[in-house]
């Protein structure tokens, strides 16, 4: 399995980032630095894909692209964590519907937010042809078949909403089923926020031991920050091949 890196943090640690990389001491295949803002790239973790895709993983073969940000830890095998995810599907996590997300999500709430959110849902219809129930995400940990990176290129999406709107707008516009990666069980429910938020609140390390220590806890935590003490699970060779995160 290829593991490919995208930096997308302050100007001022990309040359950091690329001589490491070049040093190997990241363990990269290949390292990607975006032209953009952290602050752009922190929204946009779906068009700084399409950027990399474009001019990088084109080249690569690959039949699967797992995007597994700094900051999530997965303890476990990825055809294992994405085992309900089919090689033809975008997996999302916490795939929900706006209805049941609500009115005050940042995203499609607050007037700049809501106006960006009303001109990208005209162009999904207005280009795609889009007439489906709009979906919102976490942005973390998503995957998707390489046909979707090559098809969403194409559609050259607007730089409107974030990546948690676009991702599920565009993957049923180009009519690719989307499955939920289960990372996170439930959108509202605060004691999922234990395990698994967006909010920028650390996993407490303690969190982490105690459900590695079960045989069906939890394999998925972000935001991990912090060493976790004596982690340690099981590492074989993948049974997927030809992916890349």
């Amino acid at each position: 399995m290829g593991v490919h890196g995208i930096f997308g943090g302050a100007m001022g640690y990309r040359g950091a980032a690329f001589r490491m990389a070049g040093r190997r001491l990241l363990q990269l295949d290949t390292m990607y630095i975006s032209r953009h803002s952290s602050e752009w790239n922190w929204k946009n973790g779906d068009l700084v894909l399409l950027d990399w895709f474009r001019d990088v993983g084109h080249r690569l073969s690959f039949d699967v692209v797992h995007l597994l940000e700094w900051d999530l830890l997965l303890a476990e095998r990825l055809d294992r964590l994405y085992a309900a995810v089919p090689p033809e599907a975008v997996g999302l996590t916490a795939y929900t519907p706006i209805s049941v997300i609500g009115e005050h999500w940042r995203w499609v709430a607050r007037p700049d937010g809501a106006r960006e959110w009303n001109a990208l849902l005209a162009y999904a219809r207005d280009r795609l042809g889009y007439d489906g129930t709009p979906h919102g995400c976490i942005g973390v940990g998503p995957c998707c078949p390489r046909s979707f990176l090559r098809d969403y290129a194409a559609v050259d999406p607007p730089d409107l909403g974030n990546d948690e709107l676009r991702f599920p707008l565009f993957a049923e516009a180009l009519g690719y089923p989307v499955v939920d990666t289960g990372f996170r069980r439930r959108w509202h429910d605060p004691d999922e926020d234990r395990y698994f938020n967006a909010s920028a609140r650390p996993i407490d390390p303690r969190t982490v031991a105690i459900e590695l220590a079960k045989p069906d806890g939890r394999r998925a935590f972000h935001p991990v920050r912090n060493s976790i003490p004596d982690l340690a699970w099981e590492s074989r060779p993948s049974g997927r091949a030809g992916n890349a995160s």
